[in-house]
Protein backbone atom coordinates (compact mmCIF):
# COMPACT_ATOMS: atom_id res chain seq x y z
CA UNK A 1 0.00 0.00 0.00
CA UNK A 2 1.28 3.49 -0.88
CA UNK A 3 2.06 5.61 2.16
CA UNK A 4 -0.71 8.08 2.97
CA UNK A 5 -0.66 9.86 6.32
CA UNK A 6 -2.79 12.58 7.80
CA UNK A 7 -2.72 15.33 10.36
CA UNK A 8 -6.18 15.79 11.84
CA UNK A 9 -6.42 18.76 14.24
CA UNK A 10 -9.64 20.00 15.82
CA UNK A 11 -10.24 23.76 15.39
CA UNK A 12 -11.19 24.11 19.05
CA UNK A 13 -7.93 25.79 20.07
CA UNK A 14 -4.71 27.26 18.73
CA UNK A 15 -2.08 25.08 17.07
CA UNK A 16 -0.11 23.63 19.98
CA UNK A 17 3.57 22.71 19.81
CA UNK A 18 2.79 19.04 20.53
CA UNK A 19 0.33 18.94 17.64
CA UNK A 20 2.93 20.42 15.33
CA UNK A 21 5.42 17.70 16.28
CA UNK A 22 2.74 15.12 15.33
CA UNK A 23 2.13 16.89 12.01
CA UNK A 24 5.87 17.05 11.39
CA UNK A 25 6.46 13.34 12.02
CA UNK A 26 3.63 12.50 9.62
CA UNK A 27 5.02 14.90 7.02
CA UNK A 28 8.57 13.54 7.31
CA UNK A 29 7.38 9.93 7.16
CA UNK A 30 5.49 10.71 3.95
CA UNK A 31 8.50 12.45 2.41
CA UNK A 32 10.85 9.62 3.37
CA UNK A 33 8.63 7.01 1.70
CA UNK A 34 7.52 9.07 -1.29
CA UNK A 35 3.98 9.18 0.07
CA UNK A 36 1.25 11.77 0.62
CA UNK A 37 0.61 14.03 3.61
CA UNK A 38 -2.97 15.24 3.93
CA UNK A 39 -4.81 17.55 6.31
CA UNK A 40 -8.23 16.85 7.81
CA UNK A 41 -9.92 19.50 9.94
CA UNK A 42 -11.94 17.59 12.53
CA UNK A 43 -14.70 20.13 13.08
CA UNK A 44 -17.55 17.86 14.20
CA UNK A 45 -17.72 19.75 17.51
CA UNK A 46 -19.55 22.70 16.01
CA UNK A 47 -20.11 24.41 19.36
CA UNK A 48 -16.39 24.71 20.15
CA UNK A 49 -14.97 24.91 16.61
CA UNK A 50 -14.03 28.45 15.60
CA UNK A 51 -12.84 29.97 12.36
CA UNK A 52 -9.97 31.79 14.09
CA UNK A 53 -8.60 28.49 15.38
CA UNK A 54 -8.73 26.93 11.92
CA UNK A 55 -6.96 29.97 10.48
CA UNK A 56 -4.30 29.69 13.20
CA UNK A 57 -3.75 26.02 12.31
CA UNK A 58 -3.46 26.69 8.59
CA UNK A 59 -1.20 29.72 9.10
CA UNK A 60 1.08 27.80 11.47
CA UNK A 61 1.48 24.83 9.12
CA UNK A 62 2.10 27.12 6.15
CA UNK A 63 4.75 29.09 8.07
CA UNK A 64 6.54 25.84 8.98
CA UNK A 65 6.39 24.55 5.41
CA UNK A 66 4.14 21.59 6.26
CA UNK A 67 1.52 22.09 3.55
CA UNK A 68 -0.92 19.33 2.74
CA UNK A 69 -0.38 17.53 -0.57
CA UNK A 70 -4.13 17.76 -1.20
CA UNK A 71 -6.86 20.30 -0.40
CA UNK A 72 -7.84 20.09 3.30
CA UNK A 73 -10.82 17.88 4.16
CA UNK A 74 -13.39 19.04 6.73
CA UNK A 75 -14.89 16.27 8.78
CA UNK A 76 -18.25 17.93 9.35
CA UNK A 77 -18.84 18.03 5.59
CA UNK A 78 -18.71 14.21 5.57
CA UNK A 79 -21.63 13.75 7.96
CA UNK A 80 -23.82 12.03 5.35
CA UNK A 81 -21.08 9.45 4.74
CA UNK A 82 -20.74 8.77 8.47
CA UNK A 83 -24.49 8.18 8.78
CA UNK A 84 -24.41 5.73 5.86
CA UNK A 85 -21.91 3.56 7.72
CA UNK A 86 -23.95 3.75 10.91
CA UNK A 87 -26.92 2.48 8.91
CA UNK A 88 -24.73 -0.35 7.59
CA UNK A 89 -23.80 -1.42 11.11
CA UNK A 90 -27.46 -1.27 12.18
CA UNK A 91 -28.48 -3.41 9.21
CA UNK A 92 -25.81 -6.00 10.01
CA UNK A 93 -26.88 -6.16 13.65
CA UNK A 94 -23.50 -4.96 14.88
CA UNK A 95 -25.04 -1.77 16.24
CA UNK A 96 -28.33 -0.94 17.94
CA UNK A 97 -30.45 2.11 18.63
CA UNK A 98 -30.95 3.62 22.06
CA UNK A 99 -33.73 1.60 23.81
CA UNK A 100 -35.02 4.85 25.28
CA UNK A 101 -35.82 6.26 21.84
CA UNK A 102 -33.18 9.00 21.46
CA UNK A 103 -31.19 9.27 18.19
CA UNK A 104 -28.21 7.63 19.91
CA UNK A 105 -26.71 4.50 18.32
CA UNK A 106 -24.38 2.03 20.06
CA UNK A 107 -21.82 -0.42 18.68
CA UNK A 108 -21.69 -3.95 20.10
CA UNK A 109 -18.15 -4.45 21.35
CA UNK A 110 -16.92 -8.09 21.19
CA UNK A 111 -17.34 -9.60 24.65
CA UNK A 112 -14.49 -12.09 24.40
CA UNK A 113 -10.95 -12.37 23.10
CA UNK A 114 -8.24 -9.74 22.93
CA UNK A 115 -7.21 -6.93 20.62
CA UNK A 116 -3.54 -6.30 19.84
CA UNK A 117 -2.13 -3.03 18.53
CA UNK A 118 0.97 -3.83 16.49
CA UNK A 119 2.50 -0.46 17.19
CA UNK A 120 5.45 0.64 15.06
CA UNK A 121 6.96 2.60 17.97
CA UNK A 122 5.72 0.95 21.16
CA UNK A 123 5.64 -2.66 20.00
CA UNK A 124 2.64 -4.94 20.61
CA UNK A 125 0.05 -3.59 23.05
CA UNK A 126 -2.67 -6.05 24.13
CA UNK A 127 -6.18 -5.24 25.41
CA UNK A 128 -8.84 -7.60 26.76
CA UNK A 129 -12.12 -7.04 24.91
CA UNK A 130 -14.18 -7.68 28.05
CA UNK A 131 -12.78 -4.45 29.51
CA UNK A 132 -14.66 -2.33 26.95
CA UNK A 133 -18.29 -1.25 27.06
CA UNK A 134 -20.46 -0.90 23.99
CA UNK A 135 -19.44 2.39 22.43
CA UNK A 136 -21.55 5.28 21.22
CA UNK A 137 -21.49 5.89 17.46
CA UNK A 138 -24.09 8.64 17.34
CA UNK A 139 -24.90 10.81 20.34
CA UNK A 140 -28.36 11.71 21.57
CA UNK A 141 -28.02 15.11 19.86
CA UNK A 142 -27.50 13.35 16.52
CA UNK A 143 -23.77 14.13 16.19
CA UNK A 144 -21.29 11.38 15.35
CA UNK A 145 -18.61 10.46 17.89
CA UNK A 146 -14.91 11.04 17.34
CA UNK A 147 -13.84 7.37 17.31
CA UNK A 148 -16.40 6.45 14.68
CA UNK A 149 -15.88 9.45 12.36
CA UNK A 150 -12.11 8.99 12.50
CA UNK A 151 -12.32 5.37 11.40
CA UNK A 152 -14.64 6.10 8.47
CA UNK A 153 -12.59 9.08 7.32
CA UNK A 154 -9.22 7.34 7.60
CA UNK A 155 -10.51 4.32 5.70
CA UNK A 156 -12.26 6.34 3.00
CA UNK A 157 -9.22 8.59 2.58
CA UNK A 158 -6.92 5.56 2.20
CA UNK A 159 -4.74 6.40 5.19
CA UNK A 160 -2.05 3.73 5.43
CA UNK A 161 -0.30 4.81 8.64
CA UNK A 162 -1.77 6.61 11.64
CA UNK A 163 1.01 8.45 13.46
CA UNK A 164 -0.23 10.27 16.55
CA UNK A 165 0.48 10.94 20.21
CA UNK A 166 0.52 8.10 22.71
CA UNK A 167 -2.42 9.72 24.50
CA UNK A 168 -4.53 8.16 21.71
CA UNK A 169 -3.51 4.58 22.58
CA UNK A 170 -6.70 4.02 24.59
CA UNK A 171 -8.77 4.99 21.53
CA UNK A 172 -7.01 2.60 19.19
CA UNK A 173 -8.63 -0.73 20.25
CA UNK A 174 -12.06 0.93 20.01
CA UNK A 175 -11.21 1.99 16.48
CA UNK A 176 -9.85 -1.46 15.57
CA UNK A 177 -13.25 -2.93 16.54
CA UNK A 178 -14.89 -0.63 14.01
CA UNK A 179 -12.35 -1.28 11.25
CA UNK A 180 -13.06 -4.99 11.63
CA UNK A 181 -16.85 -4.58 11.78
CA UNK A 182 -16.93 -2.39 8.67
CA UNK A 183 -14.55 -4.63 6.71
CA UNK A 184 -11.94 -1.91 6.31
CA UNK A 185 -8.25 -2.82 5.95
CA UNK A 186 -6.41 -2.03 9.14
CA UNK A 187 -3.85 0.80 8.89
CA UNK A 188 -0.55 0.61 10.71
CA UNK A 189 -0.41 2.51 13.99
CA UNK A 190 2.49 4.43 15.50
CA UNK A 191 2.03 6.21 18.82
CA UNK A 192 4.79 8.73 19.45
CA UNK A 193 5.93 9.85 22.92
CA UNK A 194 4.55 12.95 24.59
CA UNK A 195 6.39 16.26 24.98
CA UNK A 196 6.71 17.26 28.63
CA UNK A 197 7.71 20.54 30.22
CA UNK A 198 10.97 20.90 32.19
CA UNK A 199 8.99 19.95 35.31
CA UNK A 200 7.97 16.70 33.55
CA UNK A 201 4.32 17.76 33.55
CA UNK A 202 2.28 17.73 30.36
CA UNK A 203 3.40 20.58 28.11
CA UNK A 204 1.01 23.49 28.57
CA UNK A 205 0.67 27.24 28.19
CA UNK A 206 2.67 27.87 31.37
CA UNK A 207 5.67 26.32 29.58
CA UNK A 208 5.23 28.89 26.79
CA UNK A 209 3.44 26.53 24.44
CA UNK A 210 0.12 28.20 23.77
CA UNK A 211 0.41 28.53 20.00
CA UNK A 212 3.03 27.89 17.35
CA UNK A 213 2.26 31.31 15.93
CA UNK A 214 3.40 32.81 19.24
CA UNK A 215 6.86 31.42 18.50
CA UNK A 216 6.69 33.16 15.15
CA UNK A 217 5.81 36.45 16.79
CA UNK A 218 8.58 35.96 19.36
CA UNK A 219 11.22 35.88 16.62
CA UNK A 220 11.89 32.20 15.97
CA UNK A 221 12.66 30.97 12.46
CA UNK A 222 10.40 28.21 11.12
CA UNK A 223 13.52 26.27 10.14
CA UNK A 224 14.67 26.28 13.77
CA UNK A 225 11.33 25.18 15.20
CA UNK A 226 11.00 22.36 12.64
CA UNK A 227 14.59 21.23 13.28
CA UNK A 228 14.06 21.28 17.05
CA UNK A 229 10.73 19.46 17.05
CA UNK A 230 12.09 16.75 14.76
CA UNK A 231 14.76 15.99 17.38
CA UNK A 232 12.18 15.73 20.19
CA UNK A 233 11.68 11.99 20.31
CA UNK A 234 13.74 11.09 17.23
CA UNK A 235 17.46 10.95 16.51
CA UNK A 236 19.06 10.58 13.07
CA UNK A 237 21.45 7.68 12.67
CA UNK A 238 24.41 10.01 12.09
CA UNK A 239 23.61 12.13 15.18
CA UNK A 240 23.43 15.35 13.14
CA UNK A 241 21.66 18.27 14.82
CA UNK A 242 21.47 21.07 12.27
CA UNK A 243 19.13 19.78 9.58
CA UNK A 244 16.88 21.46 7.02
CA UNK A 245 13.40 20.15 6.25
CA UNK A 246 14.43 18.24 3.08
CA UNK A 247 17.30 16.57 4.97
CA UNK A 248 14.95 15.60 7.78
CA UNK A 249 12.65 13.96 5.25
CA UNK A 250 15.54 11.95 3.83
CA UNK A 251 16.72 10.71 7.23
CA UNK A 252 13.45 10.25 9.14
CA UNK A 253 11.85 6.90 9.85
CA UNK A 254 9.84 5.47 12.70
CA UNK A 255 12.41 2.90 13.76
CA UNK A 256 14.49 5.62 15.44
CA UNK A 257 11.58 7.24 17.30
CA UNK A 258 12.00 6.96 21.06
CA UNK A 259 9.55 5.09 23.27
CA UNK A 260 10.15 7.60 26.08
CA UNK A 261 8.66 11.04 26.58
CA UNK A 262 10.69 14.08 25.54
CA UNK A 263 11.46 17.19 27.59
CA UNK A 264 10.93 20.57 25.96
CA UNK A 265 14.22 22.45 26.31
CA UNK A 266 13.91 26.15 25.48
CA UNK A 267 17.68 26.63 25.68
CA UNK A 268 18.22 24.03 22.96
CA UNK A 269 15.55 25.66 20.79
CA UNK A 270 17.21 29.05 21.29
CA UNK A 271 20.62 27.59 20.37
CA UNK A 272 19.19 26.10 17.18
CA UNK A 273 17.49 29.39 16.33
CA UNK A 274 20.79 31.21 16.78
CA UNK A 275 22.54 28.71 14.46
CA UNK A 276 19.82 29.04 11.82
CA UNK A 277 20.08 32.84 11.90
CA UNK A 278 23.85 32.54 11.38
CA UNK A 279 23.18 30.45 8.27
CA UNK A 280 21.12 33.25 6.68
CA UNK A 281 22.72 35.83 4.43
CA UNK A 282 22.43 39.46 5.47
CA UNK A 283 20.24 40.09 2.42
CA UNK A 284 17.83 37.29 3.43
CA UNK A 285 17.67 38.53 6.99
CA UNK A 286 17.13 42.11 5.88
CA UNK A 287 14.49 41.30 3.26
CA UNK A 288 12.39 39.03 5.49
CA UNK A 289 12.46 41.25 8.57
CA UNK A 290 11.94 44.74 7.18
CA UNK A 291 9.99 45.99 10.20
CA UNK A 292 12.61 44.83 12.72
CA UNK A 293 15.40 46.22 10.54
CA UNK A 294 13.90 49.69 10.22
CA UNK A 295 16.75 52.20 10.52
CA UNK A 296 19.34 49.41 10.67
CA UNK A 297 21.88 49.38 7.83
CA UNK A 298 22.99 46.13 6.24
CA UNK A 299 26.48 46.83 7.55
CA UNK A 300 25.18 46.96 11.13
CA UNK A 301 23.05 43.86 10.55
CA UNK A 302 26.11 41.98 9.30
CA UNK A 303 27.97 42.84 12.52
CA UNK A 304 25.19 41.89 14.95
CA UNK A 305 23.81 38.88 13.03
CA UNK A 306 25.87 36.24 14.81
CA UNK A 307 24.84 37.63 18.23
CA UNK A 308 21.12 37.20 17.57
CA UNK A 309 19.23 34.49 19.42
CA UNK A 310 15.80 35.68 18.26
CA UNK A 311 14.91 37.86 15.30
CA UNK A 312 13.29 40.21 17.80
CA UNK A 313 16.76 40.90 19.21
CA UNK A 314 17.65 42.98 16.14
CA UNK A 315 16.51 46.39 17.49
CA UNK A 316 18.22 45.88 20.87
CA UNK A 317 21.48 44.66 19.37
CA UNK A 318 21.51 47.50 16.82
CA UNK A 319 20.69 50.17 19.43
CA UNK A 320 24.34 50.69 20.39
CA UNK A 321 24.99 52.03 16.87
CA UNK A 322 21.78 54.05 16.54
CA UNK A 323 21.11 55.66 19.92
CA UNK A 324 21.87 59.37 20.13
CA UNK A 325 23.53 59.20 23.55
CA UNK A 326 24.51 56.67 26.18
CA UNK A 327 24.42 56.73 29.98
CA UNK A 328 27.27 55.50 32.13
CA UNK A 329 26.92 54.15 35.67
CA UNK A 330 28.86 55.79 38.52
CA UNK A 331 31.21 52.78 38.51
CA UNK A 332 31.84 53.15 34.80
CA UNK A 333 32.51 56.87 35.15
CA UNK A 334 35.13 56.07 37.78
CA UNK A 335 36.84 53.66 35.34
CA UNK A 336 36.81 56.28 32.61
CA UNK A 337 38.57 58.83 34.88
CA UNK A 338 41.76 56.75 34.92
CA UNK A 339 44.79 58.49 33.39
CA UNK A 340 45.41 55.52 31.10
CA UNK A 341 41.85 55.71 29.78
CA UNK A 342 42.16 59.43 29.07
CA UNK A 343 45.40 58.81 27.22
CA UNK A 344 43.66 56.22 25.01
CA UNK A 345 40.71 58.50 24.24
CA UNK A 346 42.97 61.41 23.21
CA UNK A 347 45.04 59.16 20.94
CA UNK A 348 41.91 57.81 19.24
CA UNK A 349 40.43 61.29 18.73
CA UNK A 350 43.70 62.54 17.25
CA UNK A 351 43.96 59.76 14.69
CA UNK A 352 40.24 59.18 14.00
CA UNK A 353 40.27 60.86 10.59
CA UNK A 354 42.57 58.15 9.24
CA UNK A 355 39.69 55.64 9.14
CA UNK A 356 36.77 56.98 7.14
CA UNK A 357 37.40 56.59 3.41
CA UNK A 358 37.25 53.74 0.91
CA UNK A 359 35.03 50.66 1.20
CA UNK A 360 33.56 49.52 4.50
CA UNK A 361 35.94 46.55 4.55
CA UNK A 362 38.90 48.90 4.08
CA UNK A 363 37.63 51.08 6.93
CA UNK A 364 37.47 48.03 9.20
CA UNK A 365 41.12 47.27 8.38
CA UNK A 366 42.21 50.85 9.13
CA UNK A 367 40.15 50.94 12.35
CA UNK A 368 41.94 47.80 13.55
CA UNK A 369 45.28 49.31 12.55
CA UNK A 370 44.43 52.41 14.61
CA UNK A 371 43.66 50.25 17.66
CA UNK A 372 46.96 48.39 17.26
CA UNK A 373 48.81 51.71 16.91
CA UNK A 374 47.28 53.08 20.12
CA UNK A 375 48.38 49.95 22.01
CA UNK A 376 51.93 50.40 20.69
CA UNK A 377 52.30 54.15 21.17
CA UNK A 378 50.81 54.22 24.68
CA UNK A 379 52.70 51.17 25.89
CA UNK A 380 49.50 49.95 27.57
CA UNK A 381 48.24 46.39 27.61
CA UNK A 382 45.44 45.59 25.18
CA UNK A 383 42.91 45.27 28.02
CA UNK A 384 43.84 48.76 29.26
CA UNK A 385 43.07 50.12 25.80
CA UNK A 386 40.12 48.07 24.67
CA UNK A 387 38.08 47.84 27.87
CA UNK A 388 37.75 51.57 28.67
CA UNK A 389 37.25 52.33 24.98
CA UNK A 390 34.32 49.91 24.81
CA UNK A 391 32.81 51.34 28.00
CA UNK A 392 33.17 54.88 26.66
CA UNK A 393 31.56 54.03 23.31
CA UNK A 394 28.80 51.66 24.45
CA UNK A 395 28.50 51.60 28.27
CA UNK A 396 28.65 47.81 27.88
CA UNK A 397 31.25 45.21 28.80
CA UNK A 398 30.82 43.18 25.60
CA UNK A 399 29.36 43.46 22.14
CA UNK A 400 30.53 44.08 18.57
CA UNK A 401 34.24 44.28 17.86
CA UNK A 402 35.84 47.68 18.42
CA UNK A 403 36.86 48.02 14.77
CA UNK A 404 33.16 47.70 13.84
CA UNK A 405 32.14 50.20 16.52
CA UNK A 406 34.69 52.80 15.43
CA UNK A 407 33.70 52.43 11.78
CA UNK A 408 29.91 52.18 11.99
CA UNK A 409 29.39 54.77 14.73
CA UNK A 410 31.11 57.26 12.45
CA UNK A 411 33.54 60.03 13.36
CA UNK A 412 31.02 62.39 14.94
CA UNK A 413 29.53 59.88 17.40
CA UNK A 414 32.90 58.39 18.30
CA UNK A 415 34.38 61.84 18.98
CA UNK A 416 31.32 62.96 20.95
CA UNK A 417 31.31 59.86 23.17
CA UNK A 418 35.04 59.97 23.83
CA UNK A 419 34.93 63.68 24.66
CA UNK A 420 32.01 63.00 26.94
CA UNK A 421 34.14 60.36 28.72
CA UNK A 422 37.01 62.82 29.00
CA UNK A 423 34.61 65.24 30.62
CA UNK A 424 34.22 62.96 33.62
Amino acid sequence: MAVRVRFAPSPTGYLHIGSVRTALFNYLFARHHGGRFVLRIEDTDQERSRKEFEEDILAGLAWLGLQSDEPPVRQNARRALHLQYIAKLLDSGQAYKDPEGSPAVFFKVPAEGETVIKDLVKGDITFQNKDFKDQVLRKSDGSVTYNFAVVVDDAEMGISHIIRGEDHISNTPKQIFLYTALGFPLPQFAHIPMILGPDRAKLSKRHGAASVNEYRRAGYLPEALVNYLALLGWTPADGAELLALPELGQKFDLDRVSKSNSIFDLEKLNWLNCQKIKQLSVDELYKNNAELCRGVSKEILAVIKDELVLLNDIPDKAAVFLTASIEHTPEQKEELRADSAKLVFREIIAKLGDIYYGSIEEQYVRAQALLDTVVQCTGLKKGQVFHPLRIALTAQKSGPGLKFLLTLLGPDKVKERLQNALGY
